[in-house]
């Protein structure tokens, strides 16, 4: 599954269905959780789903403030905080040292993330485990999550060079 769709660029009616579909199933997952459904997190909600990359926290505000006018920032960055959480969302590190977010599939997975566009794909699987193992020997840690995220250029904007 993936945290994007890079492929549709224009706000394809497709990519609306599908951002539709994650809020659908962020804001149940949040109402499962005990959070209730406030107008304020259901426009970041939305506002992530509906990112065509990682959304900064700016990001979001600005386009939350289309669906409701009222959000303020500390609700963006206490909804990004809860949605982290649950496994919900995922923080992107950025070259910049700037974070983003995108909405987290379930299981395992990770992003590889365009340098020109910073369009995200997110992507299963990354066989780190013998390496955990072995960072485990090593320093005595006993390691309990990891982050792995990959840099490059897109299809698009590879095509644009």
């Amino acid at each position: 599954m993936t945290a994007e769709a890079p492929a549709t660029r224009g706000g394809a009616p497709a990519a609306r269905g599908e951002a539709r579909q994650r809020s659908d199933r962020v804001l149940h997952a949040l109402s499962e959780a005990g959070f209730s459904d406030t107008r304020a997190r259901r426009a970041v909600v939305t506002a992530l789903c509906e990112a065509r990359r990682g959304a900064t926290p700016a990001d979001l505000l600005a386009r939350g403030r289309r669906r409701h006018a009222a959000l303020g920032q500390v609700t963006v960055y206490r909804t990004l905080e809860i949605l982290e959480g649950l496994g919900l969302a995922r923080k992107l590190h950025q070259e910049d040292g700037c974070s983003s977010y995108a909405v987290a599939s379930r299981g395992h997975a990770h992003h590889v993330i365009c340098r020109s566009c910073r369009a995200a794909v997110e992507f299963e699987g990354c066989r780190i485990d013998d390496v955990l193992k072995e960072v485990s020997a090593k320093t005595g840690y006993k390691v309990e999550s990891h982050f792995l995220e990959l840099l490059g250029l897109c299809p698009h904007c590879r095509g644009k060079k």
